[in-house]
């Protein structure tokens, strides 16, 4: 026992340290749990704050990107304006910058790129180095050492053979001096090296294999390629050659050699066979330069024809110092489809000594080709060049600038330059002038659309096609495939341009032509000047013609034509000078070959005129009105040595409007003389000028002469004038305001025009008090042949009538009068506000306004006060006065009362409320336009479908199609090939048929997107209302029935703004009104509204309260809504009784509110049952087995309803309500449970499917009823309740089955037991006991009824059933007998029929009757008993007990 007790202690002590470090372990487990938890939620706490404070950043970046949006934006918008003011084309400007910025941007990337990979290659080279270092330091056998060689080398051996390598013990192989001795005495066998591949490749020695072997490094970095292509192609799917495996082998084999060793000096015969040059050294000195000579030095085939043959022999000389070779190595590559060379080597050819090749040119293509002859001497490469060019143009003139020298007005001269064509090429030309007197100068250039732009051509405006189709720009637009320069033709500084006009005296001219056009360059991508840039000159007029009669210069008959190849044509330029002064004129020859530029020619001359000239040709007297005398002087200078005399001519025509003075004067020598011109136009000049005046325009050209003495040719000039009248017209001249009250205006709008050329300033004087014009007060000018709108506004102060006239005079004093005349009236009521102003309301927002009509007529005494009339007739008697306001159909405006009666003295109180909203047009127009671009997008996603459709065909074709073709011979096809898109086409997006606007319903989702897309769109509108009030005399109640006089109505101008609302729902398409539908009694639905902050502000919203005890009620609380930003709004509708339920929720915020309709309706549901009866019999069935019926329902209400079955036996209140007392001995129908005998296996004996669902509206679902019993009982029953929703219990019906243990039974009499079972204990049986079970008792009880004269025939139905079985074997059907019948009939009883078959699955009824008996004691009842036999799969014998009575009514 002790050692027990010891063994348990120390046991003891070690379950406690054991337990003890358990619990430490789990204590740190725990701690570091702890800690990790801690670490994960501190990870979880840091990445959530890291996801907000990016998500912020991100905001602010997003923010800054559409500052920085906007910013540009505006800055375009503005650079955009100021483009459109200098008179530019701001498209033109915005896309060069664009292009420039976009050019800019790339040119910073190609940057970068490659300085990334400069730095890239810089690292590769650098760590190359390093590694080359490293490995010689490793390896210094592969590098040349002049010391380690020289301990290396070992004697002669002259009697040995030559041997190269010799093997030896050591990692190396030594080097051989008879190696030496021999390169030094025969030279290098394999040819010339170079120093630097010498220094690379020491021939004294090699490295074993071991050593041979590189660095992991090393190796990496051989592998790099450190070259990159400019562009993706070729080299992405190049594959290196590999050397066919009967190459491999090197020719020269050693025994003693490695595989290594064998490479290297593979390698070196290799260098050598590839052409390393020797050093030729003659008499001392070096030879340098081309071993051969070519004659001709460059290969050239010229103006060659497609498809001929040249041939051509080249001799080539040897010029080196001694002995050289020459071997023909190859061709440019590009040249080897047309270039046949046939070369034979001579071999060893000594200095001087030539050989031939003969070079073979077969064109192909008319295009210039470049290349080389490559040959290999023995001191080096060296190449002849060979070119094919085509046949091209050689033009020239012989000169570029034609001087005439100084002429006299009307001598002719004539120059000739010629065209001289030097090429093999013919070509057609053309001989064009390009300026006249003064050049117009238009510079195009080509830009990125392909189009010219022109910096300023006023009178002639040409593209290259037209330039080229006239024949005035041909030549300056050259071949538009290359990027050929243009000439630019200089001009003349506008300072000597001046002079020669001055010196010519065409200051009319140049005066037109003041301003010099200055040709803006346009500016290229890159930043600089484009590379086609061309000037051309146009001539101001546009008839070659004119050039002629301005400086005299035109072109001969030969104008245009063709100059063959080699030949030469004249080009004639005649000049016969009609304006004296310094001409200077371009010519220009263009022609058809692209590749031949323009020639210009330049034609020089100076012509003077007459001695006598006048400064002014053209005398301009501008605009001159009619009776009115204008003068202006005529200076004739006279640059002549002597005096001469002048006579100054007018024609007979104008001889009565136009006059100069004096007619006859003498000017002295080189000095100037001045007579005075007067014109006084009269009325009579238009039919007095004749040809010199136009009637319609009134201009005036009055050729006027000035004869000189002693000069045949007269000194013309012009006199130019545009003669018009000073008439003012009004359309109207008499204006009748009719009737206005005194606290209304009446406009009237009346037009006047200017009908002369002239400005004319104008104002209306003497203007009553009562009568206002506008604008400027009546006062203001009006231009030439102007017509402005007066408004003439007739404001009366008292009743009465008025008449009076209004004058209006212009500057020059000319009156023009209108008569006006209106009467004045002074209405029964008043307004407090003739004029109200709403505030700017948003969208679908409401404004209200309230003013008052008063009554203040309480007197008829005209002298105390106004008193209420109209004009001068009767006074309006005194009495209540009725009003009726009539609101402009479309308006967004309603009042209230719009019909009233106001009492003498008093006023009443209107409210107008206005409620801007979208046009309904409008709406649907916007609709229209967002359907067909829905369509389009349907139509174009369907084509692409299509498409992609049709391509997935043509590839499934092909691949059908490439399994059963074979590859032609000599991979020729064998059939004609066709595309494999041939036959099929898809056609392009189909058009779409845009819906009317009518078709659009106000309910459908496009039209409230089209309502809620037009909310964000709007930019605010003004809108101004007048409504008119009508009034009458008395008391009126309906709206229409007032009998009002037109001349006493008052009117209301209401102004109305209307702006974009802040707040919007984006929701449901944008509707407002949610609608929650029917909804059961009892149920909640849940629904969203969704809204949006459109404005730039941030809101604060506020709610209206909603029907603290309404089924509405809103879920969750409001925010701050940013810009942008949204909120969803919950709503619960919990309806308590049916009825349909409305109300609105007001959004608030600054400035706006609002409006969320919330309308819904509440809905009992009713469900109908398919039961015939008040219960379900579900009839009998055997143990074990089951049967199943099925009855519907049917939903008769208007909504979806959820329902659900349940069991009485399944209820959680069974077992409460079955503790009171059982049915058979308180038989309460009231109480009366549905719930019966039950199942001994615990499982419910009748089961529902399906137990619960959803029936929509009007349709019927059916229910199965299954009944399974596991023991017999006739008491089978269950209580079925559907509920609806979870909540209100609908229908209650009841259950029945019978189970029996045969399938024959009985059934049908009274209860002889009670419907539960007895909970009691059956006796237990012996096993050697036997009981022989006796017939089952039934019991039928029958009441005759007694009257005064018989006894009536009672009658009951026993049932006879056969059960359908699922067994097999069983058999089917069934039989039954009633035994001794006889007996029975004795006391009264009959039955019918007393013997029968019953099929499976049904009933027979078998009927009793009793009738009393004669004799039979009515105080006594009759009783008898009968044996029934049925059969079926066993017999079964039932005891009917009849018992009989007589009862009294």
């Amino acid at each position: 026992m002790a050692e027990a007790k010891k063994s348990r202690e120390k046991a003891s002590k070690y379950l406690k340290e054991t337990m003890d470090k358990i619990r430490q372990r789990d204590a740190e487990e725990e701690d570091r749990n702890r800690v990790d938890m801690e670490r994960r939620m501190q990870t979880v706490i840091s990445l959530k704050s890291n996801i907000s404070s990016n998500r912020e950043n991100l905001r602010a970046l997003q923010a800054r990107d559409r500052a920085n949006a906007r910013t540009e934006k505006n800055e375009e918008e503005q650079e955009r304006e100021q483009v459109l003011a200098a008179g530019g084309n701001p498209e033109e400007v915005l896309l060069r910058k664009r292009r420039l910025k976009e050019f800019e941007k790339e040119r910073q990337q190609f940057e970068a790129k490659q300085r990334q990979q400069q730095i890239d290659i810089a690292a590769r080279i650098l760590r190359e180095e390093q590694r080359m270092k490293k490995r010689q330091a490793q390896q210094p056998q592969l590098w040349h050492d002049p010391k380690r060689e020289k301990t290396k080398r070992v004697a002669s051996h002259r009697k040995r053979k030559l041997r190269i390598f010799q093997e030896s013990g050591s990692s190396s192989m030594e080097y051989s001096a008879d190696v030496e001795e021999d390169n030094k005495s025969s030279g290098d066998r394999f040819g010339a090296a170079s120093s630097e591949e010498d220094d690379n490749v020491s021939p004294y020695g090699t490295t074993s294999r071991a050593e041979m072997i590189p660095d992991s490094d090393s190796e990496e970095e051989t592998n790099v390629n450190m070259a990159k292509p400019e562009f993706e192609g070729l080299w992405d799917t190049h594959k290196p050659y590999t050397v066919p495996k009967d190459v491999v082998e090197p020719i020269i084999k050693h025994p003693g050699a490695s595989k290594m060793d064998q490479n290297i000096m593979q390698k070196i015969l290799d260098k050598h066979r590839e052409g390393i040059v020797v050093k030729q050294v003659a008499a001392g000195r070096e030879f340098k330069g081309c071993p051969f000579y070519s004659k001709p030095a460059v290969i050239h085939f010229k103006d060659f024809d497609v498809g001929k043959s040249y041939k051509k022999k080249v001799i080539l000389t040897n010029v080196s110092y001694s002995v050289n070779y020459c071997k023909l190595t190859g061709i440019t590559e590009h040249l080897k489809d047309f270039i046949t060379l046939l070369f034979d080597p001579p071999g060893q050819m000594s200095a001087g000594m030539t050989c031939e090749m003969l070079v073979t040119f077969k064109p192909m293509i008319n295009e210039d080709l470049e290349g080389k002859v490559d040959f290999l001497a023995q001191t080096g490469p060296f190449s002849i060049p060979l070119k094919c060019t085509t046949k091209k143009c050689d033009l020239s003139l012989d000169t570029k600038v034609t001087d005439f020298g100084t002429s006299v007005i009307g001598e002719t001269l004539k120059r000739t330059v010629v065209l001289t064509n030097n090429g093999a090429l013919g070509t057609t030309f053309e001989f064009v002038k390009m300026s006249g007197f003064k050049p117009r100068t238009v510079t195009t250039a080509e830009t990125s659309v392909g189009r010219l732009t022109t910096a300023d051509s006023p009178r002639v405006s040409l593209d290259a096609e037209e330039v080229d189709e006239k024949g005035k720009g041909k030549g300056m637009d050259k071949d538009k495939g290359k990027k050929a320069e243009k000439e630019k033709i200089p001009e003349k500084p506008p300072v000597e341009a001046e002079k020669e006009g001055e010196l010519a005296g065409m200051d009319a001219v140049q005066e037109g032509e003041g301003e010099k056009d200055v040709a803006k360059e346009p500016v290229a991508e890159d930043g600089g000047t484009p590379d086609v840039l061309s000037t051309v000159e146009f001539p101001f007029l546009s008839e070659a013609e004119d050039f002629g009669a301005l400086d005299g210069l035109k072109v001969g008959q030969v104008s245009s034509g063709e100059i063959g190849p080699f030949s030469s044509v004249k080009l004639d330029i005649i000049w016969n000078p009609g304006i004296p002064g310094r001409i200077d004129t371009d010519f220009v020859v263009s022609f058809t070959d692209p590749l031949s530029e323009s020639i210009m020619v330049k034609a020089l001359g100076n012509a003077i005129d007459v001695p006598c000239w006048v400064e002014q040709q053209a005398i301009d007297l501008k605009i001159c009105m009619y009776d009115r005398l204008y003068q202006d002087t005529v200076t004739v200078n006279n640059r002549a040595t002597t005096a001469l005399r002048l006579t100054y001519e007018v024609c007979k025509e104008l001889r009565n409007h136009l006059e100069i003075l004096p007619k006859t004067g003498y000017i002295q020598a080189q000095s100037q003389f001045s007579a005075q011109l007067k014109f006084l136009p009269r009325p009579s000049i238009a039919e007095e000028a004749g040809q010199y005046f136009d009637k319609e325009t009134g201009v005036l050209e009055a050729p006027m002469v000035i004869r000189v003495a002693d000069q045949a040719r007269p000194v013309p000039f012009t006199v130019h004038a545009v003669v018009t009248n000073s008439d003012m017209e009004f359309d109207i001249t008499d204006i009748d305001f009719g009737h206005c009250t005194i606290y209304e205006s009446v406009k009237t709008t009346v037009k006047l025009t200017n009908k002369s050329i002239l400005p004319q300033q104008f104002g209306f004087i003497g203007i009553p008090e009562y009568v206002d014009v506008q604008p400027n007060d009546g006062f203001g000018t009006l231009l030439p042949l102007e017509t402005i709108e007066l408004d003439i506004i007739f404001s009366p102060k008292k009743a009465r009538n008025y008449n009076f006239e209004l004058t209006c005079k212009s500057l020059i004093n000319r009156s023009f009068k209108i008569t006006c005349k209106g009467i004045g009236a002074h209405p029964l009521l008043d307004l407090s506000h003739q004029v109200i102003h709403f505030a700017a309301t948003a969208l679908n927002d409401v404004s209200t306004a309230t003013f008052h009509v008063i009554n203040s007529h309480t007197s008829m005494n005209e002298y105390t006060h106004p008193v209420p009339r109209i004009g001068k007739g009767e006074i309006a008697p005194v009495g209540p006065t009725s009003y009726e306001f009539v609101v402009p159909e479309g308006s967004p405006l309603t009042i209230s009362p719009a019909v009233g009666t106001v009492n003498p003295g008093e006023k009443c109180r209107i409210q107008l409320r206005y409620t801007p909203a979208l046009p309904d047009p409008v709406i649907r127009v916007e609709g229209v336009k967002m359907a067909v671009k829905a369509m389009e997008a349907r139509a174009e996603r369907d084509f692409q479908e299509a498409m992609l459709k049709e391509k997935e065909s043509q590839e499934q074709a092909m691949k059908k199609k490439q399994p059963g073709k074979k590859p032609s011979p000599k991979g020729k096809p064998r059939g004609p090939t066709t595309s494999s898109s041939e036959g099929s086409f898809v056609k392009g997006p189909s058009s779409v048929k845009a819906p009317t606007a009518e078709s659009i319903d106000r309910q459908s989702d496009a039209y409230a997107q089209a309502h809620a897309s037009l909310l964000r769109q709007y930019k605010g509108g003004f809108q101004s209302c007048v409504i008119p009030c009508y009034v009458a005399s008395g008391k009126t109640g309906n709206p229409g029935d007032l009998k009002y006089s037109i001349h006493n109505t008052i009117y209301l101008e209401v102004h109305c703004p209307s702006v974009k609302p802040q707040l919007v729902v984006i929701s449901d398409n944008g509707r407002t009104t949610t609608d929650f539908g029917d909804v059961s009694i009892g149920q909640n639905v849940t629904k969203s509204v969704t809204v949006q902050n459109i404005s730039e502000h941030t809101l604060d919203i506020s709610t209206s309260m909603l029907d603290p005890v309404g089924p509405f009620q809103m879920l969750n609380a409001l925010r701050t809504l940013d810009p942008d930003d949204s909120h969803t709004i919950l709503f619960s509708f919990t309806p308590n009784n049916g009825q349909v339920f409305h109300e609105v929720q007001e959004l608030r915020t600054q400035t706006s509110t609002l409006f969320i309709t919330l309308t819904g309706q509440g809905v009992s549901p009713k469900v109908n049952l398919s039961l015939e009866e008040e219960y379900l019999d579900m009839g009998a069935v055997l143990i074990n087995e089951y049967v199943e019926k099925s009855f519907k329902i049917k939903n008769t209400s208007s909504l979806a309803i959820e329902y659900r079955i349940k069991l009485d036996s399944n209820s959680l209140l069974r077992h409460a309500k079955g503790q009171g007392l059982p049915q058979f001995i308180k038989r309460d129908p009231k109480t009366r449970s549905f719930v019966g005998v039950q199942n001994n296996n615990g499982q419910s004996v009748f089961d529902c499917v399906p137990s619960e669902g959803m029936i929509p509206a009007g349709s019927t679902t059916e229910v199965t009823v299954t009944f399974a019993p596991d023991h017999g009982s006739e008491y089978y029953s269950d209580g079925i309740r559907i509920e609806l929703f979870g909540q209100e219990e609908q229908h209650t019906f009841q259950v029945k089955g019978v189970c029996m243990p045969h399938i024959m039974f009985v059934t049908g009499g009274d209860e002889i037991t009670p419907e539960v079972e007895s909970l009691s204990v059956l006796p237990v049986l012996e096993d050697d006991e036997e009981i022989k079970p006796g017939p089952i008792p039934v019991l039928l009880t029958f009441k005759s009824i007694s009257t005064e004269t018989e006894f009536t025939v009672a009658t009951r139905e026993l049932l006879v059933g056969c059960v359908r079985t699922m067994a097999v074997s069983q058999k089917k059907n069934g039989e039954f007998s009633f035994e001794n019948t006889k007996d029975i009939n004795a006391k009264g009883f009959e039955l019918d029929p007393p013997k029968g078959q019953v099929e499976s699955g049904t009933k027979k009824p078998v009927t009793f009757t009793w009738t009393p008996p004669a004799g039979h004691d009515p105080n006594q009842p009759a009783e008898a008993n009968i044996l029934v036999t049925v059969k079926g799969d066993v017999s079964d014998q039932y005891k009917v007990m009849l018992r009989a009575m007589v009862v009294s009514e």
